[in-house]
């Protein structure tokens, strides 16, 4: 069962109707483990915010994208991972959670408040 499945209307179209957003599933993973933000996440942001600004920032989430695409396939039993999260795909994922997180920080969502 997918994560987005979970919250979805009853009757809402099942696998066989629909393309399914691998990317967006595993972000919405990412999003809801706290293990996973704290151990995989957090110190990549910490690095991020060192470098802020930085056109190649995203370099530093793809190692922890491809970390937890391996604990989120193995937990879910997701078949064909290489075909579902190329590098491409997991490169264009780290450049959106980075500009995600560019946004954050911008706007002082990690600043330590006095």
């Amino acid at each position: 069962m997918l994560l987005k499945e979970m919250f979805s209307p009853i009757g809402a179209p099942n696998e066989a109707d629909q393309d399914i957003d691998w990317l967006g599933d595993l972000k919405f993973f990412i999003d809801n483990d706290t293990d996973v933000l704290s151990k995989q996440f957090f110190p990549a942001i910490r690095k991020h915010k060192e470098h802020q600004g930085h056109p190649k920032a995203y370099q530093l989430y793809i190692t922890p994208l491809e970390s937890v695409c391996e604990t989120y396939c193995k937990k879910f039993q997701v078949e064909g991972r290489n075909e579902k999260f190329s590098k491409d795909k997991l490169i264009e994922l780290a450049k959106n959670i980075a500009e995600q997180q560019e946004h954050f920080m911008k706007k002082g969502d990690y600043s330590k408040k006095k």
